[in-house]
């Protein structure tokens, strides 16, 4: 009995696996794996906010909540569903390493198929969700205004 050689990702499952890789750095990162015709796909995402002290920091976790939630179904509806629904946790405030604050974290874990031919919705919707958690850590931009 001859054996069979294991199947190959192609050339460009393996390209859509890095540049997916390269855009989740910009604020949480991936857990990948190949399995033939698709690319598994399991994301955490990561949107921070800094305060001045722990009760702001309980203060401002509803507001991060529905940031949160907002971000989800942005997710689900530029990837056409595409990316499961995502699991959402808010953790408590935590002092920063200089004492000189606190944070609180938000943290947004999905994943997704993606194909060769059908990638283009997951990478755009996914690329948009690191850029809003990045514009969150950096600039405290909450997305909340019109066109944001």
């Amino acid at each position: 009995m001859a054996t069979r050689p294991l199947p190959q990702a192609s050339t460009k499952l393996v390209a859509i696996q890095k540049d997916l890789q390269q855009l989740a750095s910009m604020a949480g990162f991936l857990n990948s794996a190949i399995d033939l015709p698709q690319l598994r796909l399991s994301f955490t995402l990561y949107g921070r906010v800094l305060v001045a002290d722990a009760a702001e920091g309980l203060a401002i976790t509803p507001r991060l909540q529905a940031w949160s939630d907002r971000l989800a179904v942005r997710l689900r509806e530029d990837s056409s569903a595409a990316i499961l629904p995502p699991q959402i946790q808010i953790s408590a405030p935590q002092p920063l390493p200089n004492g000189e604050g606190f944070y609180v974290i938000s943290t947004l874990t999905f994943a997704s198929k993606v194909t060769e031919t059908g990638y283009q919705r997951v990478r755009n919707a996914v690329l948009a969700a690191y850029q809003a958690a990045v514009a969150l850590r950096e600039k405290g931009n909450w997305g909340e205004e019109p066109g944001a």
